[in-house]
């Protein structure tokens, strides 16, 4: 038999800050096959905006309130009988989220000043 725990986010044991980000599309990482903590990019977090820099490529996204809060929950396996050996799931609220940022456009290309306004290059 497995039991099953779930704790509020008052009494959560690991509390984080976490950002729901809405991209359109996708992002190609090329060759990458390790995806865990792999860095996209510089992201600054405004009033009601967000921008995301990649690169040379700029994005920018706008809050918005989500329709119905979500939860993020994390799992953890406890043992909560020593003498009948069973293990025990545990689910922790982590936070629950109630707006996000949509970037709804494309990325915009990011030049640097000093080749602004020239039309060709290379001649």
């Amino acid at each position: 038999m497995v039991h099953v725990v779930v704790h509020s986010h008052r009494h959560s044991n690991k509390k984080e800050e976490l950002v729901y980000l809405d991209f359109q599309g996708s992002f190609d990482v090329g060759d990458q096959l390790q995806l865990d903590n792999l860095e996209i990019g510089d992201l600054t977090l405004q009033d009601d905006s967000a921008v995301l820099i990649i690169g040379h490529h700029r994005l920018v996204g706008k809050k918005v309130k989500l329709p119905k809060p979500l939860a993020v929950i994390h799992k953890r396996r406890t043992d909560l009988d020593m003498l009948e050996e069973q293990d025990g799931v545990c689910y922790d609220v982590v936070t629950i989220l109630k707006e996000k940022y949509v970037f709804p456009n494309r990325p915009g290309l990011i030049v640097q000043e000093s080749l602004r306004g020239l039309a060709r290059i290379g001649k």
